[in-house]
């Protein structure tokens, strides 16, 4: 029901707002599969028509094809953020609209399923080449956090790759402490 979570949401934000400004408390938001705003631009929209400037943007890598219905650009979500990007999730994943629609054979034909993979980069079709010279090119300074799911039983090998893939991707030097 988008229509009625958004005026809950608008009307949640109506009396949390004063007592985050009073506090000092920054808010940072994520558009999300089978949520009331599931593509990029619609949350863009949404921080910005709060019009706070401790309200920014996080930008879940694995969400990127749900953001712009199979794309899955990444560098243009980021260019979308703008000054909005605090935060950014890495993790890769399938697209879910390739092979028209196909990707993923479920029986019986028309189950009510959601197919929601975080792997390792590089286990996906995310282009993280784009992503990290995107966030390289405009010198983000905000959060990145491994977002990586899919391997519960090897969640230290897991953090290894994801770890060795965010630190080559944006040129962190091994001694710097993340």
């Amino acid at each position: 029901r988008p229509v009625e979570s958004e005026a809950a949401f608008v009307k949640s934000m109506e009396e949390l707002m004063p007592i985050f400004e009073r506090e000092g408390i920054k808010l940072n938001l994520q558009s999300h599969p089978n949520d009331f705003i599931e593509l990029n631009t619609e949350a863009i929209a949404m921080i910005r028509a709060l019009d706070k400037d401790w309200i920014k943007l996080v930008y879940s890598v694995p969400h990127a094809f749900f953001y712009d219905d199979g794309i899955g650009d990444v560098a243009k979500h980021i260019d979308e953020a703008g000054d909005l990007l605090a935060h950014v999730l890495i993790a890769d994943t399938l697209n879910h609209k390739a092979a028209f629609g196909l990707r993923y054979i479920v029986n019986p034909p028309d189950a009510k399923v959601t197919i929601h993979q975080h792997l390792n980069p590089g286990e996906g079709e995310i282009d993280f080449d784009a992503l990290y010279r995107k966030l390289r090119e405009i010198k983000f300074d905000g959060i990145v956090t491994n977002s990586v799911f899919a391997y519960p039983d090897r969640p230290e090998w897991s953090n290894a790759v994801t770890l060795k893939s965010i630190r080559e991707g944006l040129n962190i030097k091994e001694g710097l402490n993340i």
